[in-house]
């Protein structure tokens, strides 16, 4: 019984290795067709099932490079460090997280990637020239936003003084507007100013006519009266005879 139940537990063990090794044939096979995502898919299924002494993480970073998925690829290549043990596996790591950084311009993170694989190995001159790459992005990037920020502040200066002229313009023309209802507000007293003078005069004028009219009668009944004067007095006709009051 003992023996039939040892049976059952191997034959169990080898299917169940052997099914993880299908899908490894799987991905491999489905990676050499250019179907990266497919091939990633069955890396990771693998990873359920394979024992931990087997280390794909260079299998499954590759892929996920390939399949341009930077950030996965680099947290593969990461959690593979601890397994590798000799200088070149571990410069080959540190290039191939380099290399993930790159892709996704974390060009800092990439520099000291490059650097730790150069320690690892001071004579790969692949990985040497990846380091200059990235620091050759590096300062095209921080120029690039150093002008975008000198164009965002001379446009920021440039709305600025747009403003401040529209701000003065806006000033000038209440300006002028305040100066229009001035001027209206002068001229409407002056019309108003005109109109009563004319009015005076004309009183004036009304009151003048009047008085002309009064002095010419009373001038034309003294005349009168003088004439009634010198008649009754006998200077009428211009000659007296007078009589003496004696007879003699």
């Amino acid at each position: 019984m003992r023996a039939l139940l040892s049976i059952m537990i191997l034959v169990h063990f080898s299917s169940f290795g052997q099914d993880w090794r299908d899908t490894l044939q799987m991905a491999r096979d489905a990676y050499k067709k250019g179907e990266y995502e497919k091939a990633l898919g069955h890396y990771e299924r693998i990873q359920k099932t394979k024992p931990s002494s087997v280390d794909l993480s260079d299998e499954m970073g590759q892929t996920a490079y390939k399949a341009r998925e930077f950030g996965r690829a680099e947290k593969i290549y990461q959690q593979g460090s601890a397994n590798k043990k000799s200088t070149a596996e571990k410069s080959r790591n540190y290039h191939n997280i380099g290399n993930s950084r790159l892709k996704n311009k974390d060009y800092d993170g990439a520099i000291e990637a490059y650097k730790e694989s150069l320690r690892n190995d001071p004579n790969n001159e692949e990985t040497r020239y990846n380091l200059s790459e990235a620091i050759r992005r590096k300062i095209v990037e921080e120029k690039k936003q150093q002008q975008n920020q000198n164009n965002n502040q001379d446009q920021n200066q440039n709305q600025d003084q747009n403003n401040q002229q529209n701000q003065n313009q806006n000033q000038q023309n209440q300006q002028n507007q305040q100066n229009q209802q001035d001027q209206n507000q002068n001229q409407q007293n002056q019309n108003q100013q005109n109109k009563g003078q004319g009015e005076q005069n004309d009183q004036n004028s009304q009151a003048t006519l009047p008085n002309q009219a009064a002095e010419k009668m009373l001038d034309d009944l003294m005349k009168k009266e003088a004439e009634t004067k010198r008649r009754m007095s006998g200077g009428g006709n211009g000659k007296s005879n007078p009589k003496s009051g004696k007879d003699w």
